[in-house]
């Protein structure tokens, strides 16, 4: 039976169907049962993986974990973010020592943090996480790589299930609207979901025990060239103004101000911004050589398939 952590989530949802089509047993630990879907060779533990018991529990019979669970909020409390992504993570990894379970652990390149000193960076590159969530990141990986692990560390993933931080550019690109932030030159690395989750397969089937795995797309873009992409897909024009970087985090600022004066969610915050600057590529000949690993889905079809999602969703 194997185990997944947050399996009725953005990346679990895809990875426990991929098991299912592979006709594993699978068991889902969730908090609650609002999203769980039955089906054959499906089952629902609700438990919480910040208490340790329920961990213990839903983790009897199990040969193999998927610890995908995790906050990436960027405005969530911080005390919640570190007692779900490393408390719970040590509880889940404690549980799983009990009764000889493997462990994957699905990171994240923000284990890395955003100021890379060079490009491509790979699994040898300095960790100098440079926001709380890669903090927390960093903390379970060395839960996991203590106890023999396999980590995986992905990119920023795109496909269906990952809209937020990306349709308001979209957006601003369609209406012309949109700037683009500093001088447009730095590189930007995406993942598919669906090269996500044969990765993660790979890394059960072929991961090697207290190994670190980046995981990326075929290729990294400039933030000029996503944007182009976008604007092609849209039918619309390219992005040619541009904006400080100092002016689109103040603006950012201001923007999340305005949506607590609404009591509503803030689209864009200054994280988004960091993202969309931060100049990041990375190497995965490590997955290549020792899993096997090659991506499928081009910056294009990236691309195409968010514009695609976003025209769909308007309508």
């Amino acid at each position: 039976m194997i185990l997944v952590t947050g399996g009725s989530g953005r990346v679990g949802s895809h990875l426990v169907n991929a098991l299912l089509q592979k006709k594993y047993f699978v068991r889902v630990l969730e908090r609650s049962a609002k999203n769980f879907r039955k089906r054959k060779n499906l089952e629902l533990f609700v438990g919480d993986i910040t208490k340790k018991e329920d961990c213990e529990r839903a983790m009897k019979g199990a040969h193999i974990v998927f610890h995908l669970a995790a906050i990436v909020d960027y405005l969530a409390p911080k005390k919640l973010v570190y007692d779900v992504n490393v408390n719970g993570t040590r509880n889940i990894v404690d549980s799983a020592k009990k009764v000889g379970a493997k462990i994957i652990f699905l990171s994240s390149t923000a284990a890395i943090g955003k100021k890379l000193p060079h490009l491509p960076a790979n699994e040898e590159s300095p960790c100098r996480p440079t926001d709380f969530y890669g903090q927390t990141k960093l903390e379970a990986e060395k839960i996991v790589k203590e106890a023999g692990g396999i980590i995986v560390r992905s990119v920023d993933i795109v496909g269906p299930g990952f809209e937020e931080g990306y349709y308001n550019v979209i957006e601003k690109i369609s209406e012309g609207k949109m700037q683009i932030i500093g001088d447009g030159k730095n590189l930007i690395h995406y993942i598919h979901i669906s090269d996500l989750v044969k990765g993660l397969l790979l890394a059960m089937e072929k991961g090697k025990a207290g190994e670190v795995y980046i995981l990326a797309g075929p290729e990294a873009k400039t933030q000029e060239e996503c944007f182009a992409l976008l604007a092609k897909f849209l039918k619309a024009k390219p992005p040619q103004k541009k904006i400080s970087v100092e002016l689109a985090r103040f603006l950012a600022k201001v923007n999340v101000v305005k949506a607590k004066l609404k009591r509503a969610r803030p689209n864009f915050i200054p994280a988004y911004v960091d993202k969309i600057v931060a100049n990041r590529e990375f190497d995965i000949s490590k997955a290549r050589e020792e899993l096997g690993f090659e991506p499928k889905v081009s910056a294009d079809e990236q691309a195409r398939e968010m514009v695609e999602e976003w025209l769909r969703k308007r309508r």
